[in-house]
Formats: C-alpha cells, structure tokens, sequence
C-alpha cells in the first residue's frame, strides 16, 4: 500500500502541479514573510504571530488542496483558486481546533510512552480529508479516521514518517540556492518557494491515503487527459 499511495499522490502532483503550488504559494508567501520579520525581531509578538499564522495557513492550504482533488476525483471541471480558499475558510475553525487537538494528543502519547503517540499519528492522519470531505465535526473526524486506519495502522504511519522526510528533505535542497542571500530575503523567498513545491505532495498523500481506504476499487485520478490550464487556475466560472 505505501508504494501505491506515494505513487498515486506524485501523479495525482504530476496533473495538479500548477494549481497546487500556486494555491500553496501564494499563502505561504505571507507566511514566510512573517516568519522572515519574526527571525530578525527581538520581540515576542513577531514569532508568535508568525506561529499563528504558519498554523492557520498550513490548514488553509491542505483543506484547499484537498478540495482541488476532490473535485478531480468526482470528475467536476477545477474551480479558481478563490473558489477553493472559500470552501476551507468555512471549515477553518473545526481545523484548527481538530489540529490543535491532534498536536496536543501526539505530544501526551510521545511525552508519556512513545507507542501511543506514534500510533495516534497514524490514527489520526486523515483529520484534515474528513473535515473537508465528509463535513466532519474534530470529534467525529477523530473517531472516523482512527475507524479507517484501524488495521492498517503501521503501514499509515510508515507512511505519514516516509512523506515527512521526502519533503523535509526536498524543502531543505530548494532553501539551500537562497541561502546566500540577506538573511530576510533568504527566510522568506526559500521559504515560500520550498513550501509552495514540497506540502502539495504531502497533502495529496493524505488524500490518496483517504480514496484507498474509502473507495479501494476507485482510482483516485479519472480516465482521460488532463484538463488543467492555466487559465482556469483564476477563472471564476469553470472553462466550457
């Protein structure tokens, strides 16, 4: 099953590259740009608006992110992009809160026996797709995702800890061109750039990770060739 969901989610990157790093990028441009202003503070509220600010738009960004394959998935023509930061600014809230839970949950487990915290993190991976998809409330999303991960638990969280070095890794060889820059520029160009490219993979593996457990007889991708273009990344209204 690894293997298969890091394969799919590449694809599934591979036909989505554009809208994908343009809905992560131009979040994660004010991110950057906080925690740009927040590295050369001496000041405590910089950092922690940054903080607040990476959290809500790490969130923001997945919600989106999953909402564009959905959309895929159920073979509907893709939205603008102001389109999908709607659909995950209405669920924000219950993001928020059901991530917080989660970050909360995890570090008790590790904090006080290293097995449950590790097997929450493979529990509770499908948080973010339930709350999207399934209009779930943090409760619900908790008990549903755990429901589905159940039996597969080592695999998912083999999973969750391989996506999370591809990623770090490729975000540390995309920051290393900018490193020669001013602090300042570094912080927040290399940041942008490496966020905007290496969290749609990851959040595309949580939602191939989410159609392979609900829908195992359905390919996440539809038949056919892609549809993605430019353009439609800003229209309001899906190409005829």
């Amino acid at each position: 099953m690894i293997s298969e969901v890091l394969g799919e989610a590449f694809d599934v990157y591979k036909r989505l590259w554009l809208r994908s790093i343009v809905v992560a990028g131009l979040v994660f441009a004010v991110v950057a740009l906080a925690e740009a202003f927040a590295f050369r503070s001496h000041s405590a509220a910089p950092p922690l608006v940054a903080i607040v600010l990476s959290l809500a738009g790490q969130l923001l960004v997945q919600g989106a992110l999953v909402e564009v394959v959905r959309d895929l998935h159920e073979s509907r023509e893709p939205a603008s992009i102001g389109v999908y930061y709607d659909r995950t600014r209405g669920r924000l809230g219950t993001l928020l809160g059901s991530s917080l839970l989660y970050g909360i949950g995890i570090a008790a487990g590790l904090f006080l026996f290293i097995v449950p915290g590790l097997i929450a993190i493979a529990r509770w991976s499908l948080i973010v797709p339930l709350v999207m998809i399934e209009g779930r409330g943090a409760r619900d999303a908790f008990a549903r995702s755990s429901q589905l991960v159940k039996g597969q638990t080592g695999r998912v969280l083999v999973l969750v800890i391989i996506t999370t070095l591809l990623t770090g890794l490729a975000s540390l060889a995309l920051h290393v061109p900018f490193s020669s820059l001013p602090p300042f520029a570094s912080v927040w160009i290399g940041g942008t750039v490496a966020a905007a490219i290496t969290t749609p993979y990851a959040a595309h593996v949580l939602t191939v990770l989410y159609y392979r457990l609900t829908e195992p007889e359905r390919p996440v991708l539809p038949e056919g060739p892609p549809r993605e273009t430019w353009r439609s990344v800003w229209d309001e209204e899906p190409p005829k």
